[in-house]
């Protein structure tokens, strides 16, 4: 009797044209960048291959000739299964550091909780943490401090017109779940291709109350710290605009040189950080910060491959 074998998630394949829709210097920062976590991990041969790459990039400029010189100095390996390419970015909220009657909802710290359970998201925003000296700003729109949240970093513009980050320090540990469906079982969206756009209006529509226990069927709660520069990811490097990806780390090496391809996205990028939400073949770009990041990050949902390049 034949027995099912499980397919591997990645795969040996042929390299695509290999044409690059951006522009040669932010791939060198984003590998520079991630040299210290080759460094670390004590992988000459990454970054040797790393320089090659942008050598072949720089000197190739024909995308089937590229292909040909990258095939014979990496192993190009596929994610078997085609993948889901959304993005996401820093968003930029207004924020005090101390509360009034217009900016009363906070952003914490992570509680040293020591072995006992954190709280989920429904009993902090009804004051489970209040009180124990970790509010670290707050913001006048619980909505914009929930996607502070599942983008996993921000900046906070505050009144005297500094700006500074606010940077992911940990969870509560409960798995993220997407509001979408609550949103959906009421009618305010629908279950497939719903943007970041259609989520703020849905929610926009919603009594504070009914609102509330839309965003408490994600139990996932993110904490904060204030600090200066960009973001950083789970490598522990800054982010860089268009060449920074996000992965499951089961899937993808972390630090790992890739090449994305779908209708609307050509490009080398480097896997520099993880998601809740990215998990199985989803690859997740980081575009920025700002409104025009938003926009972008909002409109991206696309299928496509994802091509690892592994060092010979």
């Amino acid at each position: 009797m034949l027995r099912f074998r499980p397919s591997p998630p990645l795969v040996p394949a042929a390299p695509p044209p290999l044409s690059d829709d951006r522009d040669l210097d932010s791939l060198r920062i984003a590998i520079e960048r991630t040299r210290a976590v080759w460094g670390r991990s004590r992988d000459a041969a990454r970054e040797a291959a790393a320089d090659r790459l942008l050598a072949i990039l720089g000197t190739v400029p024909d995308p089937a000739a590229r292909a040909d010189a990258v095939a014979r100095d990496f192993r190009v390996l596929r994610v078997r299964r085609p993948v889901l390419l959304t993005a996401y970015y820093e968003p930029e909220l207004a924020a005090r550091l101390t509360p009034d009657a217009t900016f009363r909802h906070p952003l914490y710290a992570r509680p040293r909780d020591g072995c006992s359970r954190l709280p989920t998201r429904a009993e902090i925003d009804a004051g489970a943490l209040a009180g124990r000296g970790l509010e670290i700003a707050w913001v006048a729109d619980p909505v914009e401090a929930f996607v502070l949240q599942v983008q996993g970093s921000g900046r906070l513009r505050l009144e005297d017109g500094r700006s500074v980050g606010a940077r992911y320090a940990g969870s509560n540990g409960l798995p993220y779940r997407s509001i979408v469906p609550a949103l959906a079982q009421r009618g305010l969206v629908s279950r497939c291709g719903t943007t970041l756009p259609d989520i703020r209006r849905a929610l926009g529509s919603l009594d504070p109350n009914e609102r509330a226990a839309v965003l408490a069927t994600n139990e996932r709660y993110v904490f904060f710290q204030l600090a200066d520069g960009g973001p950083v990811g789970s490598v522990g490097v800054p982010l860089t605009a268009g060449r920074s990806i996000a992965t499951d780390p089961r899937l993808v090496p972390s630090g790992a040189l890739a090449y994305v391809a779908t209708p609307s996205v050509q490009r080398f990028v480097v896997s520099q950080d993880v998601g809740a939400a990215i998990t199985g073949p989803h690859v997740d770009l980081f575009v920025g910060a700002g409104p025009e990041a938003e926009v972008a990050a909002g409109a991206m949902r696309e299928r496509g491959a994802l091509y690892v390049l592994v060092p010979r």
